[in-house]
């Protein structure tokens, strides 16, 4: 355990600098916890689990495929066509497309494509971009709390502990939907005035230079075959289990996600395709390596049985309290999540949740998924490594447009996401009370 221990907080480390490639320092973690004998090298495949790999996989390409075609900048500009450039409307427009993608897709995606949009749109209107991508990333990350494929520590929690997409979607969607309104309704308010002034500088060079962006043609059959497996992918993510049942066939969420995805690429045109798959290894295959290494870093400390102690320490302090848990799980992993990444924290609590669930006395697995997802996804927000969305949008900011700093994100972060928790902990409450979870 000691071992297992040591070498997770220093991988852990390493991965919340950001300072060193993820992918490898995870799958180094791993490989040092095989060479000390912690695991096994069958053992450490044994602990990854194939089916969020696989899902994650196939909803990368799916997007890669719509990405490649044109069409999330086609939806983006059509929308700023349509508000007509305001300024406070494009605002709104821009936040309100990140958390609805957000709900089927990565969230890390969406802010791959929207960070270059936005500082382009932003630079034209005279906004600055810094606060405009911060509200994204935010509503990004809130959206895709709705959706058991929105944002990656719902991947884990659910293929780990067995919910499915209408689960998430039933009991977080409605509290995310809540939280995306109150997150909107924050950002306006605190920068109406800069809109404001920006409306007011807006000329009809600007608008040409805008319309100028929206030439970039549309691929018709790449856009065409990508929506129908985007489409395809959500349906099975949906019924997958009630097909399962009268196929008597089982049907997993990586198949869901993979078939479609497969199907897709193979119905692609000849040169998109390659350049799919390009991105795929460019982009999306790190991601799918360190998400394999950190389930082989965790296998390392359930093997150990770290969880099974964390979960009696929090079991026996909960005792006579079991509402009290439900919040800590909400609040205490969700600020947590906002100094580290809310990936590795999801996983982890994974393996501590399914340990609390079997004391009696406790309260239901699933009250406490819901809240530690909503918690370390809304949580994530505050600072720019909490999620891997805003290390994406960070990183681009940074590179494109000047020093953002963490103070400045903190600045702009922190009273959306106290008041997004502070509003799902009183709807979790709700849902203990009435006990629909």
């Amino acid at each position: 355990m000691i071992i297992a221990l040591t070498v997770f907080a220093i991988a852990y480390v390493f991965i919340a600098t950001e300072k060193f490639p993820r992918h490898l320092v995870a799958i180094l973690g791993a490989a040092v916890m095989i060479v000390f004998g912690v695991l096994s090298p069958l053992e450490a495949f044994t602990y990854i689990n194939w089916d969020t790999i696989g899902l994650l996989a196939g909803m990368f390409a799916l997007v890669a495929v719509l990405i490649e075609a044109g069409f999330f900048k086609w939806l983006a500009l059509t929308a700023v066509r349509k508000v007509n450039y305001h300024p406070t409307y494009l605002f709104i427009a821009l936040i309100v497309i990140a958390a609805v993608l957000a709900m089927w897709m990565d969230s890390i995606t969406v802010m791959l494509f929207l960070s270059a949009l936005t500082l382009q749109l932003c630079n034209l209107l005279k906004i600055d971009p810094v606060t405009v991508i911060i509200a994204e990333v935010c509503a990004a990350n809130t959206g895709g709390s709705a959706t058991l494929v929105g944002d990656p520590p719902n991947v884990i929690l659910g293929t780990t502990l067995g919910f499915n997409f209408g689960d998430f979607l039933t009991h977080t969607g409605p509290i995310s939907a809540v939280a995306s309104l109150l997150l909107l309704g924050v950002f306006l308010y605190v920068n109406r005035k800069h809109l404001g002034d920006a409306h007011e500088a807006l000329t009809d060079d600007t608008i040409r230079e805008i319309e100028a962006l929206h030439r970039d043609p549309l691929h018709a059959q790449l856009t065409r075959v990508g929506l129908i497996g985007f489409g395809a992918a959500v349906a099975l993510l949906v019924t997958h289990h009630w097909l399962s049942e009268v196929l008597h066939f089982e049907i997993t969420a990586a198949m869901s996600a993979l078939v479609p995805a497969v199907l897709v690429l193979i119905f692609s045109p000849g040169i998109e395709r390659v350049i799919v798959l390009k991105r795929l290894v460019k982009h999306d295959l790190e991601n799918l390596v360190f998400f394999a290494g950190l389930f082989m870093l965790i296998g390392g400390l359930e093997k150990s049985q770290a969880f099974e102690q964390v979960a009696a320490l929090l079991a026996t302090n909960s005792a006579s309290n079991p509402a009290g848990l439900v919040f800590a799980l909400h609040w205490g992993p969700g600020l947590l999540s906002g100094v580290v990444d809310n990936v590795p924290l999801a996983l982890a609590m994974s393996y501590v949740l399914k340990d609390i669930a079997a004391v009696p006395g406790m309260p239901a697995l699933a009250l406490m998924v819901w809240s530690l997802a909503l918690g370390v996804n809304l949580g994530g927000n505050l600072t720019p490594i909490g999620a891997s969305a805003n290390v994406v949008a960070y990183s681009y900011l940074e590179r494109n447009h000047g020093k953002v700093g963490w103070s400045r994100w903190l600045k702009i972060a922190a009273l959306p996401t106290i008041g997004t928790m502070l509003l799902a902990s009183a709807l979790l409450l709700v849902k203990g009370n009435i006990g629909w979870y």
